[in-house]
């Protein structure tokens, strides 16, 4: 038959309806591989095999073997398809050439060549995170956004963690690449403040970096009556110990924070930082738990001053700043 003509097979099988009975055709002898140009039928009976298109690669010994517990019987048939010549069906490339296309196929599917450029293309290297995602504070409802940009090869592969747990794309958690990594989280509440990690590893090492993100309550239940509360208090509010403190001295000067009494240490939770003379005391994750009384005390040789003010969160997410 010639090239590209349709191939048709087929014989009868008796017993009729044993459950027992297996069906399978074989080419040379060998188990033929599923593919859309086979059809094969086995019903009351009856068994063909049709390609729809043949190939000179698929002549040989067609061969249908049926087994069942009493044993095996088959049959054969030859096929021969004509080649015809100046069609050439395997590659021309340069050996090693079709698996370097291969793999840039693979890269533009899973989003473009991790930053590495056609000068790099070639070395090695583990990954590195050269764009680094910042701390973020957001509105309570609103978007908090973190980006990256990785490099390294072969392409590494980029997750994101929200206190410890892997992000994956969906309505609420948004994942894409233009050449820099985006994630970003929808209607921020609560319980999202911690620890974001963006993690980037290949074949050759990995790398991560961890940024913080704050949360910001909202006071009142109106549109028009809201008023936020931020880490840093209002200027009517006196100072308390969820705000900056001015403080001044000379440069031996010891600042601590405490909540009822007991000294507070850096941690996920509790962020203490200093620009100039104000000092400042950060609470992520903010809890019913971490209602009290806040004091700034600062000391240096010459003597001790102190501030404090009482924060009362209720549970339905209610902050209640009272100055002391």
């Amino acid at each position: 038959m010639k090239r590209f003509g349709p191939a048709h097979f087929e014989c009868r099988l008796t017993p009729i309806g044993d459950p027992t009975m297996t069906v399978e055709w074989l080419h040379d002898g060998k188990p033929l591989a599923a593919a859309n140009r086979l059809r094969m039928i086995n019903e009351f009976g009856y068994c063909s095999l049709d390609y729809e298109v043949a190939y000179a690669r698929d002549s040989g010994v067609i061969t249908c073997r049926a087994t069942n517990k009493f044993g095996v019987d088959q049959t054969s048939a030859t096929l021969i398809v004509k080649d015809e010549k100046g069609l050439v069906e395997e590659t021309q490339l340069p050996e090693g050439r079709v698996h370097r296309i291969d793999e840039l196929e693979r890269m533009a599917h899973e989003g473009g060549p991790y930053g590495v450029t056609a000068e790099e293309e070639t070395e090695k290297q583990k990954p590195l995170i050269v764009l680094l995602p910042e701390p973020t504070r957001v509105l309570e409802g609103d978007i908090a956004r973190f980006r990256c940009r990785v490099t390294g090869y072969p392409a590494p592969k980029v997750n994101w963690y929200l206190n410890g747990q892997l992000i994956r794309k969906s309505k609420r958690y948004r994942l894409r690449y233009d050449g820099i990594y985006y994630m970003e989280i929808t209607e921020i509440k609560s319980y999202d403040a911690g620890e974001v990690k963006v993690v980037a590893d290949n074949n050759l090492g990995s790398t991560e970096h961890i940024s913080l993100m704050w949360w910001t309550l909202v006071l009142g239940s109106s549109a028009a009556s809201q008023e936020k509360v931020y880490a840093r208090p209002p200027p009517a509010i006196p100072p308390s110990a969820l705000g900056d403190h001015h403080v001044f001295g000379c440069s031996d000067l010891q600042v601590s924070w405490f909540c009822n009494n007991r000294e507070l240490k850096q941690s996920g939770v509790f962020q203490t930082s200093r620009s100039g003379e104000t000092f400042q005391l950060d609470i992520s994750s903010v809890l019913p738990a971490h209602s009290g009384e806040y004091s700034c005390e600062a000391s240096n040789a010459v003597g001790m001053a102190s501030s404090s003010a009482s924060l009362h969160i209720d549970g339905r997410k209610v902050a209640t700043l009272c100055s002391s």
